[in-house]
């Protein structure tokens, strides 16, 4: 046992005197090589199993506090922010009110629009002209441009340009807005 006290500072110092090149033979060396590829530099993954969330913007669970029905032809519309909903099957879901609907005030802030002469009041994809002091909802005017769609336009291919389907009219994109290009005939 007297031997061992002596047995490991020895050691430690025959490792220490061992020549560097026993290291180095110990580490492995690694070459990275670059390899030019013809054809496409990404590579598309698809990964199987994959859900896509939607943010779904026509339907509400419930109704804000305060929220009163605006009864017109026996239908009961719920005005939410501008936008009006109806009653089905346990949750409310966005609609465009029909021709006629008449309202005292709009509760956002309408953009004054005129086509050919005639002043409109735009909100929320809605077109309203002034009657008095009410505001009714009219027929979209082809040839108006308005600056913004709501998140409710959807995109589509109209004879090769693409252009968006929104309260039964279709719209493209021009500077400064999105233009009326056609109203489409209500589905029976």
């Amino acid at each position: 046992m007297k031997r061992f006290h002596i047995l490991g500072p020895a050691l430690f110092c025959l490792l220490m005197a061992l020549p560097a090149e026993t290291e180095a033979q110990a580490s492995r060396t690694t070459t990275v090589v670059q390899v030019e590829r013809s054809g496409p530099a990404k590579r598309t993954v698809r990964r199987k199993k994959r859900r896509v969330r939607r943010r779904t913007y026509r339907t509400l669970r419930q109704l804000p506090a305060a929220t009163r029905a605006v009864r017109y032809r026996n239908i009961s519309y719920y005005p939410v922010a501008g936008k009006y909903y109806l009653a089905r099957k346990g949750v409310y879901v966005r609609t465009f009110p029909p021709v006629g609907f008449r309202v005292r005030t709009l509760s956002v802030a309408p953009r004054r629009i005129v086509v050919r002469g005639r002043p409109f009041w735009y909100a929320q994809g809605v077109f309203y002209i002034q009657d008095g002091e009410d505001y009714v909802v009219s027929e979209t005017p082809v040839g108006a441009v308005v600056p913004e769609l709501p998140e409710e336009a959807e995109a589509l291919d109209w004879d090769g340009v693409s252009a968006y389907e929104l309260n039964q009219a279709v719209y493209r994109e021009v500077d400064g807005g999105y233009e009326v290009m056609e109203l489409l005939d209500e589905e029976q």
